[in-house]
């Protein structure tokens, strides 16, 4: 008897990510992983479409793709291959029904297949609150930092992503004004909201406007989930330094 690569369950909802995010880069998507709460948001032109995963098809999954309707037509559902095999007429005619898409990942093989089976309802909504808010978290993010469907992980958000931008500055320079940061070194617009608020705890205040880095900041310089984006912006500071 031939043993399946991986038995089914065991393997994470975040290790379909990188099979999905390849097969719909191929089709020109730009993806990125749990934006605005969302699994994965693929954004080509003006299309917007949001993909949830699980593990298995179940009601606590339909509840979340209808949620996501609220925000973009066009929403998927990802499961394993095997999960919809064991009910695929009844999957189909459920979300057939509900306007949402269906693709499968093949987790117990060694080439992860990924599948489309069911497009979504194409029928483009006005954009509301809710994707406008979503959008500007995508777009606010340089980086894929994120994999779809992790969980107990931090997550890379745009405000994040900033702060460790403000953070490389500070690593380098030991202190800035605000005005200094935003002037020479091109960081977001909101770093005058961000250092005085300073919601993770990166940044010490020296003096009115003037801010360093705080241990907890250089610390989290250190992470190895965020290394790539940490390289980029050193990389952007040294650059700044010398020009």
């Amino acid at each position: 008897m031939r043993l399946s690569w991986r038995k089914m369950g065991d393997f994470r909802e975040e290790d379909m990510y990188g099979p999905i995010k390849r097969f719909f880069e191929a089709r020109e998507y730009v993806v990125k992983g749990e934006v605005a709460r969302c699994d994965i948001v693929l954004v080509k032109g003006d299309e917007t479409v949001i993909v949830e995963l699980k593990k298995a098809f179940n009601m606590t999954l339909l509840y979340q793709a209808l949620d996501r309707q609220k925000i973009s037509n066009l929403v998927y559902i990802a499961i394993p291959l095997k999960a919809f095999m064991m009910r695929r007429g009844h999957i189909l005619h459920i979300l057939e029904k509900m306007g949402i898409g269906l693709v499968t990942v093949a987790m117990d093989s060694a080439l992860l297949t990924v599948e489309a089976h069911l497009l979504p309802n194409m029928t483009h909504g006005r954009l509301n609150k809710r994707t406008k808010a979503l959008l500007a978290e995508f777009n606010g993010r340089t980086f894929d930092g994120n994999l779809g469907g992790a969980t107990r992980r931090k997550l890379l958000t745009a405000h994040r992503e900033r702060a460790l931008h403000i953070a490389c500055v500070l690593e380098k320079i030991t202190e800035s004004s605000i005005a200094m940061l935003l002037r020479d070194y091109n960081c977001h617009k909101n770093t005058t909201h961000m250092l005085p608020r300073n919601l993770y705890g990166w940044f010490t205040k020296v003096k009115t406007g003037v801010y360093a880095l705080s241990d907890d900041g250089r610390a989290a310089l250190d992470d190895p989930q965020f290394a790539e984006i940490v390289a980029h912006y050193r990389k952007d500071v040294e650059e700044a330094v010398q020009s």
